[in-house]
């Protein structure tokens, strides 16, 4: 009997295959890494419960950390930077004379980053789809609109037919 490429019942194999999920491979680079097409290694996922696990194991604290950092990022935060300054230390030497000298420091502050439109949108269009999906309603009736491009329109009788 043949040997199978790869064998999904050794523990180390699977170890391996949820790292690759971990450092963000997809199906297709997993299956090319194992020697499988992606078809197969799609079947397979479905025929073995230990790979789908292991898969599953692997993405989810990427998931995680990315849902983290997405919400906070559409949410507004604190963040701890790092900034250069100029201390000037002003000593006397000797005889009295006035001296200056210049050092840079790194300083430690805490910056405001103001929340994300863009991020919010992201996060509430695929949390609440049934919500946010929906399309922007089109104008139908544009009848109302001048349309003698040959001529022109006296604006002000326009205005008055509205008005109306």
């Amino acid at each position: 009997m043949a040997k199978p490429k790869f064998d999904f019942d050794d523990e180390q194999n699977l170890i391996r295959i949820e790292g690759w999920a971990r450092d963000g491979l997809d199906d297709k680079q997993i299956a090319a890494n194992i020697g499988y097409s992606e078809a197969h290694f799609s079947v397979l996922k479905g025929k073995l419960p230990k790979l789908s696990k292991a898969l599953k194991n692997g993405r989810a604290p990427i998931d995680f950390a990315i849902e983290s950092k997405i919400y906070r990022k559409a949410m507004g935060m604190k963040v701890k930077v790092q900034q250069a300054i100029k201390v000037k230390d002003v000593f006397f030497d000797e005889e009295g004379r006035r001296c200056e000298k210049e050092r840079v420091e790194i300083v430690e502050l805490d910056q405001e980053v103001p929340p994300d439109t863009t991020a919010g949108i992201f996060w509430l269009k695929n949390r609440k789809p049934e919500q946010w999906n929906r399309p922007a309603p089109r104008a139908e009736d544009d009848a109302y609109i001048p349309t003698d491009i040959e001529h022109g329109i006296n604006i002000d009788s326009w205005i008055k037919d509205k008005l109306k």
